[in-house]
């Protein structure tokens, strides 16, 4: 028993390690295309298509790993994904122009993508798994504020080598981390050739995550825009988004914390009133100290929030897939968000980005509840919990 035991802490610990190895790239791309901006001359439109590739093919990718990720043996599918990946990166160094490097960084997300998928299944696999989600986004955040602190000054005098260099070596450790993972999930009856495609109620949840980053991709979108045309000057902005960054991280630890004590509606509507709290705040209050109390409660309920979405699709899944997919519905919504804002806004007003996140906000939260009112608890993790 103990041996299973630590066997199983191995797993849940080099899946949280992945859940930011293998999103590295997402998680820094404004250093990684901003690098390659500089390095490369780019146009802005450049710039926007190399965002582009390594976004749409995590969210490609976490797609289709519906097909496919209780079928395969998880070590290898991670391992191969981290090979791509790297080769990827080692690539980037010989790249001579945009077009190849916006190649090279599709591939990145591709494989970015199966290796995150295959971490969340671990994680959901797992008893408390709601804990372990919070662990993970945690992890990400925190790799997110040191690169963004650490990165810029190597950044200044090596370029892109520098950002490369850094997800090379996470890379190599992706790849040593992944036979420390399982070969496979938990099988119980109701996965063992189950329905491929998730029922209505884990569809529900999925719908809910899609609006819930259709609200952080119009949000995230202006809030630069937003405080620039408030009159607050380029620096204060950088600090404030500096400051409320940090606090995505109280915001996961809290929910790891929380864990499955509240179930997770009651912890996913205090997490919206906070968010739809800081909306409100940018919207009516867009001065200096507002802007950076806007920005904190934004990042704690955003990160808060993303532990418990993801319990909660996990909670309803009937086939054992709908955790893999989850990234690809966040990623597809804070696409098409800013598209959508991008009709209505003005430099003169930005009532439009208030109310598309309040209706992200709201139907995000109804989605999710109404998709744990209406499933059955039947998750792996609970199956494994009872055992």
């Amino acid at each position: 028993m103990t041996e299973v035991l630590q066997h199983r802490a191995a797993a849940t610990a080099a899946a949280v390690l992945l859940s930011f190895i293998a999103t590295g790239g997402f998680l820094i791309l404004p250093l990684l295309v901003g690098a390659a901006a500089t390095d490369f001359q780019l146009t802005e439109a450049q710039v926007g298509i190399l965002a582009t590739a390594v976004m749409g093919g995590a969210a490609l990718s976490s797609a289709a790993a519906l097909l496919w990720i209780r079928r395969v043996d998880w070590r290898r599918a991670v391992a191969a994904s981290m090979l791509l990946i790297l080769l990827a990166h080692f690539g980037c160094l010989y790249a001579t122009g945009a077009e190849a490097l916006a190649l090279l960084l599709l591939l990145t997300g591709l494989g970015g993508g199966a290796a995150y998928s295959v971490a969340l299944t671990v994680l959901a696999d797992q008893a408390h798994a709601a804990r372990y989600f919070g662990l993970s986004v945690a992890a990400q955040v925190t790799f997110q504020i040191v690169g963004m602190l650490l990165l810029p000054p190597f950044i200044a005098d090596y370029g892109l080598v520098a950002v490369l260099a850094l997800l090379l070596a996470l890379n190599v450790a992706g790849l040593c981390l992944a036979w420390w993972l399982p070969a496979g999930g938990l099988v119980t009856p109701h996965l063992e050739g189950g329905r491929l495609l998730p029922g209505v109620p884990a569809l529900l949840a999925l719908l809910g995550c899609f609006l819930f980053f259709f609200n952080v991709g119009v949000v995230w979108a202006y809030i630069e825009r937003m405080a620039s045309a408030a009159g607050l000057s380029p620096e204060f902005i950088g600090l404030g988004l500096a400051i409320g960054v940090s606090f995505g991280i109280p915001g996961a630890l809290m929910a790891s914390w929380c864990g499955d004590r509240y179930g997770q509606v009651p912890p996913l509507v205090i997490g919206g009133v906070v968010m739809l709290a800081s909306v409100a705040l940018l919207a009516f209050a867009l001065s200096g100290p507002g802007y950076i109390v806007a920005l904190a409660l934004y990042n704690f309920s955003w990160n808060f929030c993303l532990a418990f979405q993801y319990a909660a699709v996990n909670r309803v899944d009937d086939n054992g897939r709908s955790v893999a997919v989850a990234p690809a519905f966040h990623g597809f919504g804070a696409a098409v968000g800013p598209v959508v804002a991008a009709i209505f806004v003005t430099r003169e007003s930005y009532l439009s980005v208030h109310l598309l996140a309040f209706a992200g906000i709201v139907g995000s939260v109804l989605l999710f509840a109404l998709s744990v009112r209406t499933g059955v608890p039947h998750s792996a993790a609970a199956v494994q919990e009872a055992a």
